[in-house]
């Protein structure tokens, strides 16, 4: 059925007020709820007769429907079930019409006034009455008449303004075709009467209400379901953005503040939505059920819950850890009064946090070979005690199929006294050159056996768990940058990227080579190059290495800038006069994989750019077939057409020269 609904604007931002907790579990057949012991709100319903009759206008009253809203009251802040039922219908009346559509609308208006786009829950109902009674919502009743029956869950009608429904079922003469479902509603063939309302009153602080008073073994996986109230009613950032995460963090017990990166989180999505996107949470709740992996908790530590009302927030944007969270409350405790006792039927579990990177943050564990160091926070539970032999995390590649490779990255021995009743974490630093570019990593933990007699120990897979592997153009971009700037090279101390000279890729080339000696002439060969200059060494070394000549007027116009096509020729003759390549340049064009670059031009558009005859066509074409530049799957970004080339693209063309080419496919 199609959600029906106003549109009202987002919550304004507003100082961050206290929390308060609590748990539904005192009583668990009755919904749970922040202000259930106080009155409910009543919301004024307008009278059915005088509606009905203007509806009824020009039709006799044999030719009427009348509704009764048999189930009285709803509370929109804990749903429950809407029943409503016609008068009689005779055979007379159901053979000169024909019923519609039934549902739900806001007071004094019809189906496409009430409709609204991308509502998470459907606060307002309805549908073809055909359809409605294959969904077993309709029922036929012995005197003739139908009962509509159909739940209404909790917080998905519109608490404020006051809210105004009516119940409306439409019908049209038997003989006519079936009128458009978007635009009809004859008000003379229109029963409608309205649907009596109340709410609790909203807390004055936020609330979070959760399905167990305390987690009792952390050990093993918690299924829990969250209820926040209040929720970014008065802090609310960045409208629409993102969903909104929900976030655990450790709190210190001597300062009482959250500390380190957070130990969980959960993408809720907004549930206050208008017909293109969604804002924030309908009558500021939310309900989650939330899955807390094991051991990610740990017992006697105390921790905070909040909401991050938009994109998870960089490193440096916050002073401390959780100063952008909104609405923050104590979670429930965390406990394991007799661990020993719980969990010695367990499975054994592997929980490995995500990284948090600049402009990067997953949700799932990640490893890349373009960052510099993987820093990995692991923790094993419910590790059966050994007897001989000691257990290791081992990082292990594994290809397309997610199949191990026997491609080890790194080994680490679990010291026994860092195993307490089959606890273990630990952090795991993997360089990004140890790892490759393709298929993936699990990270393992390992029993091994010492062998007997001499023979080999005896290696035992207990539990694993998948990292996904991040290989893409921007990684590669900012692993380019990071490198140049390490490298020293011109203008890497810049913020920003700027277009780079002939003189800039000359020096950068010469230190790369590792600025050697050269006998330097007394004359320049460059008129416009003075021996008094900073860089002649490096313009003299780039001519006797045959890298450059000048141009055809005999100067050097160091300042000119650079197109990706004379880079590429620096880059081929400098590699040549180290014998890294054949003296022979390539003649064809290289193919782009597939007969075209994937999300790019096609294959002969993109042939044109190093179409033979055009400068440099040969360089490069071997540039491509190197995997140095214009082959990458974002085309736009490696075109061989454009007049200069940045600092940023320069950094990429050296990194990959430098690295065997590009790992991207």
């Amino acid at each position: 059925m199609t959600p029906l609904a106003g549109i009202t604007p987002a919550a304004l931002a507003a100082p961050y007020q206290p929390a308060q907790v609590e748990s539904a579990q005192s009583d668990p057949a009755s919904p749970a709820s922040p202000a259930a012991s106080l009155q409910a709100t009543p919301v004024a319903a307008a009278p059915a007769a005088a509606e009905a009759g203007a509806a009824a206008t020009g039709v006799s009253d044999t030719d009427k429907i009348d509704l009764k809203v048999t189930t009285g009251t709803l509370n929109i802040s804990q749903g429950g079930t809407v029943s409503v039922t016609t008068s009689p219908l005779s055979a007379e009346f159901r053979k000169k019409y024909k019923l519609f559509q039934f549902g739900l609308v806001n007071r004094g208006t019809d189906y496409g006034w009430s409709r609204t786009g991308e509502a998470t829950q459907n606060p307002l109902y309805r549908g073809k009455v055909d359809h409605l009674r294959e969904d077993g919502i309709v029922h036929d009743n012995p005197d003739g008449s139908l009962t509509f029956t159909f739940e209404v869950k909790k917080q998905t009608i519109r608490a404020t303004p006051s809210p105004a429904l009516d119940v409306v079922l439409t019908y049209y003469p038997a003989g006519e075709p079936e009128p458009s479902a978007e635009e009809y509603e004859d008000p003379r063939l229109t029963a409608r009467t309205p649907l009596s309302l109340t709410q609790d009153p909203e807390p004055d602080q936020t609330t979070y209400v959760y399905s167990m008073p305390a987690i009792d073994n952390p050990w093993a996986d918690t299924q829990l379901k969250i209820e926040g109230y209040h929720i970014l009613s008065k802090q609310l950032l960045e409208p629409g953005s993102a969903p909104a995460s929900l976030m655990l963090y450790e709190v210190d017990p001597a300062t009482g503040l959250m500390v380190g990166k957070p130990v969980f989180t959960h993408a809720v999505r907004y549930t206050d939505c208008g017909e293109y996107y969604c804002w924030s949470f309908l009558n500021n709740y939310f309900s989650a059920d939330v899955t807390i992996p094991a051991g990610t908790l740990q017992p006697g530590k105390s921790y905070m819950i909040g909401v991050y009302s938009g994109l998870f927030p960089n490193p440096d944007e916050e002073k401390v850890p959780g100063s952008l969270l909104t609405d923050v409350a104590p979670f429930i405790p965390v406990r394991s009064p007799n661990r020993n006792t719980e969990v010695k039927d367990a499975a054994p579990v592997l929980r490995v946090e995500p990284q948090q990177r600049d402009q990067y943050y997953s949700d799932s564990p990640q490893v890349s070979p373009y960052w510099e160091k993987n820093t990995l926070q692991v923790r094993a539970v419910n590790l059966p005690k050994l007897t001989e032999g000691h257990y290791r995390f081992s990082l292990q590649a594994t290809d397309a199929s997610g199949n191990l490779t026997g491609q080890k990255a790194l080994e680490q021995d679990i010291a026994a006294d860092r195993i307490q009743s089959g606890y273990t974490e630990a952090t795991l630093t993997v360089p990004g050159e140890a790892l490759n570019y393709q298929g993936g990593y699990k990270l393992v933990v390992e029993k091994v056996l010492p062998g007997q007699g001499g023979a080999a120990d005896s290696v035992q897979q207990v539990v694993s768990t998948d990292l996904g592997l991040v290989v893409n153009a921007f990684e590669e971009s900012e692993a380019a940058k990071r490198w140049y700037k390490a490298q020293q090279l011109p203008k890497s101390e810049l913020y920003y990227s700027e277009n780079m000279t002939r003189r800039d890729l000359t020096v950068a080339l010469y230190m790369l080579a590792g600025s050697p000696k050269v006998e330097l002439p007394e004359a320049s060969p460059y008129p416009d190059v003075q021996p008094s200059d900073p860089d002649y060494a490096a313009i003299v070394w780039a001519r006797q290495q045959s890298i450059t000549f000048g141009w055809a007027d005999s100067k050097f116009h160091p300042d000119a800038q650079l197109s990706p096509r004379s880079v590429v020729a620096f880059l081929y003759r400098y590699q040549r006069s180290r014998g890294k390549v054949s003296p022979v340049l390539p003649t064809a064009a290289p193919q782009p994989h597939n007969g075209s670059l994937p999300g790019s031009r096609d294959s002969e558009n993109w042939a044109a750019d190093v179409r033979e005859g055009s400068a440099f066509w040969r360089e490069s074409r071997w540039a491509v077939q190197q995997h140095i530049w214009g082959y990458a799957e974002d085309w736009l970004n490696e075109d061989f057409t454009w007049e200069h080339t940045t600092t940023n693209d320069l950094a990429v063309l050296l990194y990959r020269m430098e690295h065997g080419g590009s790992r991207l496919t």
